[in-house]
């Protein structure tokens, strides 16, 4: 079994083995998953949420959250856009404070609906950015 096995848990199965009478010698540790890389939303300070909601009336309300636990997680809020700065490097504009005409992000569903599509070749292209 590997599924979820880290450094930080290798001790508690290894104490594990040992209470219920089996040498380590009887265990496997392959090096892939955790062990390996580790790499996931949290590592990567990555996920996809909800940022602004518009009513059917037109009204927008800002959405983000900020753990009391973990200021780090705390969400980008409200429209965004994606714009490249004067040195070149990629920013992120809160709040609807952007220029749409920089924006680098394409809307590519509304309403459940594709918008937009790539060829593979295309994605390719755009991830040399």
């Amino acid at each position: 079994q590997g599924d979820g096995i880290s450094y930080e848990s290798l001790g508690d199965i290894l104490q594990a083995m040992q209470d219920a009478g089996f040498a380590a010698d009887n265990l496997v540790f392959g090096s892939g998953g955790a062990l390996l890389q580790k790499v996931n939303r949290d590592t990567q300070k990555i996920a996809f949420k909800c940022s602004e909601i518009t009513d059917a009336e037109g009204k927008t309300t800002l959405v983000y959250k900020d753990p009391i636990s973990d200021h780090g997680k705390k969400s980008k809020m409200g429209r965004l856009t994606l714009e490249k700065d004067a040195k070149g490097g990629i920013v992120t504009i809160t709040e609807g404070k952007g220029d749409p005409a920089k924006d680098m992000l394409v809307e590519v569903f509304r309403d459940g609906v594709t918008l937009k599509e790539w060829t593979f070749a295309e994605i390719r292209q755009l991830a040399k950015i």
